[in-house]
């Protein structure tokens, strides 16, 4: 077999094999597809960066989110290497991707957690979903450390005679069963935060839940290619469009998760998670907690008191005043203001819609449901539904004359 070679103008791998007498002659080459691939895996590894040293309250969704982008590029540029051929010229970075897709599940439900939950921190036993990656990379592990040479032998009986071999069904068809139930389980975590913050105009929780449902739907997209392509087309030509898929997918996470803080922060409302960063509140006491204040709103409506504070609230549910705003915006993405302004607009929409409440003003209305004023009502009101009371009535009573 001649050794790879190169010259002033073009890169070619030379590989003879004694079959039939036949000599094959392997030429690297980009196209544009592969071109468009390893400009998103380059621009992965510049977010990767940024997000890395980006400030805010989040850190460790950025770190995930920096990780997760970091595998994407691993993976596009060792699909490209190996569909442009420029795997002969760097025969030790064959094969160096395959741990790495079994990263992107794990990575993508850690992330959207932590966005969604208040458990801000890794435990070990979050160690565990790393374990289809480790297996791979142990597995690989003789394959890594044999010659250049090995490797190329490898490699080019590979290219004469295409064949997926045990090694790929094996790896793809865990990869795709691994995916489905992290697609599982972030769609279960997405249900339980969409009911905890239900009926809320949280700024940060409508945020939130557009980013991770873009995120779900994209990733199911990507994993139906993944399975079309293994089962009707495997040919080099479609080599690269998932990976190009998930290069889209990952610019569009960093450029929300970048925007994102400007955006809250630009509505002045969402105190600092410094503040809470010496906390003693737990997970466990928090989820208490939570259900406790959302059976009391539900059942005393203390937010019908005017004068009510965070503190008379606290005494209410017998727990620390510091706790409970920490539970509030943590578990539901909301100041104290927000979440019981929320319930008071809810309550009021309720009365707005009640015939036995026809003879209340607004006004009245609003000194009902606790707002002590009808510019603050009014403010309020149009801020969770994007009408005023009185329009909100006006049409209500408009759908009824026209019946």
């Amino acid at each position: 077999m001649a050794a790879p070679r190169s010259d002033t103008f073009r890169c070619i791998v030379y590989a003879r094999f004694e079959m039939e007498s036949t000599e094959v002659y392997i030429e690297p080459a980009l196209n544009f597809l592969a071109i468009l691939n390893l400009l998103g895996a380059a621009q992965g590894v510049l977010l990767t960066l940024a997000l890395l040293s980006a400030k805010g309250d989040n850190k460790t969704a950025n770190r995930i989110l920096a990780a997760l982008t970091l595998t994407s590029s691993i993976i596009i540029g060792g699909a490209v290497l190996l569909t442009t051929n420029y795997v002969f010229l760097f025969p030790h970075l064959s094969r160096l991707h395959h741990p790495f897709v079994f990263l992107a599940g794990p990575l993508l439900f850690l992330y959207i957690r932590t966005l969604t939950s208040s458990e801000k921190r890794f435990a070990t036993k979050d160690l565990l979903h790393f374990s289809a990656f480790a297996l791979c990379l142990i597995y690989l592990l003789p394959y890594y450390l044999q010659s250049a040479g090995a490797k190329l032998k490898y490699l080019e009986s590979e290219y004469v005679q295409p064949s997926l071999g045990q090694w790929y069904y094996a790896r793809s068809a865990v990869f795709i069963a691994q995916f489905l139930v992290y697609l599982i389980l972030i769609v279960l975590t997405i249900i339980k935060y969409s009911r905890r913050v239900r009926d809320r105009n949280s700024p940060r929780a409508r945020a939130v839940l557009f980013q991770v449902r873009f995120f779900v739907v994209a990733s199911i997209i990507l994993w139906v290619g993944a399975i079309l392509r293994l089962t009707i087309d495997r040919s080099a030509g479609t080599n690269l469009l998932v990976p190009l898929g998930a290069s889209v997918l990952v610019y569009a996470m960093g450029y929300l998760e970048m925007r994102k803080p400007q955006s809250l922060a630009s509505e002045g409302q969402e105190p600092p998670a410094k503040k809470y960063e010496k906390s003693t509140l737990t997970t466990a006491r928090s989820e208490r907690y939570l259900n406790k204040l959302l059976h009391l709103m539900e059942q005393e409506k203390p937010f019908t008191d005017g004068e009510l504070t965070i503190q008379k609230l606290a005494d209410k549910l017998s727990i620390p005043a510091h706790h409970l705003s920490q539970t509030i915006y943590e578990r539901l993405g909301q100041t104290f203001s927000d979440f019981i302004n929320s319930y008071r607009v809810e309550e009021a929409k309720r009365k707005l819609l009640d015939p036995a409440s026809k003879h209340l003003s607004v006004l009245g209305i609003a000194e009902e449901v606790g707002f002590n004023s009808k510019s603050s009502f009014n403010s309020v009101f149009k801020k969770h539904t994007n009408t005023t009371p009185s329009e909100f009535r006006n049409a209500l009573q408009g759908s009824h004359s026209n019946h």
